[in-house]
């Protein structure tokens, strides 16, 4: 409120004959305020009340890392898609630099490069997830098409626990036969075979209850493999391979038009190679599905843990972003923990 009008308010409840606080409450305003206008103009002879305002002594966060922010998320892509907040997140950490994404989400927004989303109501389903890699697996089908040739099938085996694609094959035909070619070809290249294998209802995999067992069914009973089957119309049952094929299809599948199957498979193998080892995923803490699988996601997260709580604490002494870095590089253990968190192991050629 200006200064003249907080004077103006004074002199009249000063002058006026009636009790202050009915007076007050003729003009609507707390007595409270009222009183500490007075107090600071008769005390500091000053009418600036600066009660409530926060000075800030230094810069935003988002507004510091504003530049990489926007660069990250205009050169960066997956596939030919634009990355979200949480994909910028990952590549700032490479730089060293830990945003919680909803501070790169508010210099997104200021920049004006996305818009807030109404909220959706999610349902919630049962959620289940493997206790160690190579208990459960999970198998599906996804067809595209090859100009000139026709549809092709995408088979893919995903270790629940880890959601590592330990396997696919990509074939014209849609049969039981292709099936246990895959499930066969998974096993021999892991060395492992599974406890249970999770698919769907369809005829590749199952041939319905009160007929003749089928050459995939036969397959997992030789091998003493349990089958554990979704339920009838229920694609959530299968939840993290069905996700891992909207993935393929956002990031690699629409933005290629395949002239045959030679090329479809080199884009299909480069994409699952960057899907295990290079891209974190959300629902394993964001850690790659191969380090999850050997092992290496639990000292990841402890370090970034400990890096992180560091680095707040460092924000939190009133150090700058350069006095922080100049630290982190100073200390040897840092340095050791900031370099061990983004070491990839590459697939063997």
């Amino acid at each position: 409120m200006p200064k003249d009008i907080k004077l103006w308010v004074i002199n009249l409840v000063e002058a006026s004959p009636l009790k202050k606080t009915v007076i007050l409450k003729k003009l609507g305003m707390n007595y409270i305020r009222y009183y500490r206008w007075v107090l600071k103009y008769y005390l500091d002879n000053s009418l600036d009340d600066k009660r409530g305002c926060h000075t800030r002594s230094k810069p935003r966060l988002e507004d510091v890392y504003r530049k990489q922010i926007i660069e990250a998320r205009k050169n960066t892509f997956v596939g030919k898609a634009i990355i979200g907040p949480e994909r910028i997140s990952d590549e700032l950490e490479k730089e060293g630099i830990f945003l919680s994404h909803e501070t790169i989400r508010k210099a997104l927004h200021k920049e004006g490069l996305i818009e807030p989303q109404p909220r959706i109501v999610i349902h919630e389903y049962k959620r289940f997830e493997a206790d160690e890699p190579n208990d459960l697996w999970q198998t599906d089908i996804l067809y595209l098409f090859i100009s000139g040739v026709g549809y092709y099938y995408l088979y893919s085996i995903l270790d629940d626990y880890s959601r590592k694609i330990l396997y696919w094959h990509l074939t014209p035909f849609a049969t039981a036969k292709e099936a246990v070619y895959m499930l066969d070809h998974a096993i021999q290249k892991t060395q492992v075979q599974p406890k249970r294998i999770l698919t769907d209802r369809g005829i590749q995999f199952y041939t319905g209850e009160g007929r003749k067992i089928g050459l995939f069914e036969s397959y997992l009973k030789r091998l003493d493999i349990t089958h554990s089957l979704a339920r009838v119309r229920h694609p959530q049952t299968l939840g993290k391979i069905e996700r891992y094929h909207r993935s393929l299809r956002q990031e690699c599948l629409n933005h290629h038009i395949f002239d045959d199957p030679i090329d479809a498979r080199r884009i299909i193998s480069e994409y699952v190679d960057f899907y295990s080892y290079f891209r974190k995923h959300k629902g394993i803490a964001r850690v790659t599905p191969h380090q999850r699988y050997t092992g290496q996601d639990k000292e990841l997260k402890t370090n970034r843990l400990k890096l992180r709580n560091q680095i707040i604490s460092f924000r939190k002494s009133g150090l700058s972003e350069e006095q922080i870095n100049q630290e982190i590089a100073l200390s040897e253990t840092l340095t050791s923990i900031k370099s061990s968190l983004y070491f990839e192991e590459m697939p063997m050629s």
